[in-house]
């Protein structure tokens, strides 16, 4: 805190905001929201937006007037996207110790006071709720946003230097700042990797860099461009555009682009990304833009990473939420390595109860890939709901070596056609024959393209355990079950002495594992 202004602690002040009668406008209550760096008060109808006294470098809220300052460019910037739903400053005083914003007295805080957009609306909770008229709604942001970022301000010659020079100086920023998150969340082996890549991309596009720039493609834009800032009410209202840092809002339209689809990857929702994506180009003059975006989806995604990780590490933030920033952190490093593997044909192998297809799944949401499950393609050709669970016997039923040769057959079409379209393929099975595993690298080798053969192992305690918890819960597809391990561990045939395969000890965290193997897949 900075003096005189905070005149009482916070707990008091909070206790004035969350009281209806502190507001100018009528409300039947009063909601509150924090994030990093503010508090938000909602009314019925209105938000009210207070920085918090921070100076964290990049940005500093540490007096009343620096507060002020940027509660007003906040307004200024952020009417250019949504100019109906910035109303102003609002002047927080106080008379005798009671807060107002419309009476008389001490100046004491200043808010960006928006109207309240409906929660029901934000991209992210329709993502959330799967919302039937998500397609349709992703089509129409994809109309809205081209004039919106085309009316921003060209930039050219910043004081910083040129763009490229920007985004190297951005670069090199991000990765120091992460050698300090490196530890659960982040290896030593994938910061080298992702410093590597990153010089290496840079100085390959820095002829685009310019180019772009001296093309108008750099604007002074958004800057925070992503889901949980974008309200589909109609007019769309995109908001909460970055203020307190210039560098941080300048950037070229492809960066701005790439936040969103790197968030709508981020959710599992690659399909809406492909969707507006399409939908922009449609709507857009911008030839150079799809070479540019895995770099920078990469690099927001990293930026996430750090972020979360930082929060990971708060010694002050309760352990729970700090579990899930651990989790996030990891998912968003390995969304940004993910961007830089080329396209692999990957193979799964193990015995039931290893954790195959929750490696599988994990892995091809870093990595965009497809992945075909053995367990749903063998009960899709035998006309059976994949959740009906079947007591067949090892090696018979719906397993018997005439259906799984049948399973294996099919799986090798699907994925043939998915490669020739360009698709990463992660096969989803156990692989227990050789005969089964060489099908599938005589394929890759026909497509000139690369295979590894993943073999993943844990204890046979912990591959009982899973089995059983997976039996109970009744959800999988899977019918494998702990009496049907000893039979299938004996008919299992030995792995190959190969370069090709790569051994993943899966009582490991799984994110980590995932990293790992991206790692591997980059550097071999």
């Amino acid at each position: 805190m900075d003096g005189p202004e905070w005149w009482m602690d916070f707990q008091e002040m909070h206790r004035q905001l969350l009281d209806p009668a502190t507001y100018p406008e009528p409300t039947s209550r009063v909601e509150y929201r924090e994030t990093h760096i503010s508090r938000i008060y909602l009314t019925d109808r209105h938000a009210y937006k207070f920085k918090k006294p921070l100076a964290l470098g990049f940005l500093d809220y540490s007096t009343l007037e620096r507060r002020g300052f940027y509660c007003a460019e906040e307004v200024r910037l952020n009417r250019r996207f949504a100019p109906d739903t910035y109303l102003g400053v609002a002047r927080l005083r106080t008379t005798h110790g009671a807060l107002s914003f419309k009476s008389p007295g001490t100046l004491i805080e200043f808010a960006v006071h928006m109207r309240r957009l409906p929660d029901e609306r934000m991209l992210d909770r329709l993502i959330d709720l799967d919302a039937p008229e998500l397609p349709i709604e992703i089509e129409r942001l994809a109309r809205h946003l081209p004039p919106l970022l085309n009316a921003s301000i060209i930039c050219r010659d910043e004081a910083e230097g040129s763009h490229a020079a920007i985004v190297r100086t951005n670069c090199e920023e991000n990765l120091v700042q992460t050698i300090t998150v490196i530890g659960p969340a982040l290896s030593a082996e994938a910061h080298r990797v992702m410093t590597d890549i990153n010089r290496r991309q840079i100085a390959l596009l820095e002829p685009a860099f310019a180019s772009r720039e001296k093309l108008g493609y750099v604007r002074d834009g958004h800057g925070d461009l992503h889901t949980r800032n974008i309200c589909m009410t109609d007019p769309i209202q995109v908001y909460d555009c970055i203020e307190f840092c210039r560098r941080f809002r300048v950037d070229d339209i492809a960066a701005e682009l790439a936040f969103l689809l790197m968030d709508l990857d981020y959710r599992g929702r690659r399909d809406l990304a492909e969707r507006f994506l399409a939908g922009y180009q449609g709507h857009a003059d911008d030839p150079g833009l799809l070479a540019l975006l895995p770099f920078y989806k990469s690099y927001r995604a990293w930026v996430r990473g750090k972020v979360e990780a930082l929060l990971a590490g708060e010694s002050d933030v309760a352990p729970d939420l700090r579990q899930s920033a651990l989790e996030r952190s990891r998912r968003y490093f390995n969304l940004a390595l993910g961007y830089h593997v080329p396209q692999f044909l990957l193979l799964t192998t193990g015995l039931m109860g290893v954790g195959k297809s929750t490696f599988a799944r994990a892995l091809a949401d870093a990595l965009g890939a497809e992945r075909l499950r053995s367990d749903v393609i063998r009960k899709e050709l035998a006309a059976v709901p994949r959740d009906l669970h079947l007591p067949d016997t090892f090696g018979e039923g719906l397993y018997a070596r005439e259906m799984t040769a049948r399973t294996y057959r099919e799986m090798r079409h699907r994925a043939e056609r998915l490669l020739r379209c360009g698709k990463t393929v992660i096969i989803d099975a156990s692989f227990a024959r050789q005969a089964e595993r060489q099908a599938f690298f005589d394929l890759a080798g026909r497509l000139s393209l690369p295979a590894r053969l993943l073999h993943l192992n844990c204890d046979k305690l912990i591959a009982m355990a899973r089995l059983d918890r997976r039996q109970a819960e009744g959800q999988d597809a899977s019918d494998g079950r702990r009496e049907l391990f000893d039979a299938q561990s004996a008919t299992f045939e030995p792995l190959p002495d190969s370069p090709c395969l790569i051994t993943i000890d899966s009582s490991a965290a799984v994110d980590y594992n995932v990293q790992d193997i991206i790692c591997r897949l980059l550097t071999r």
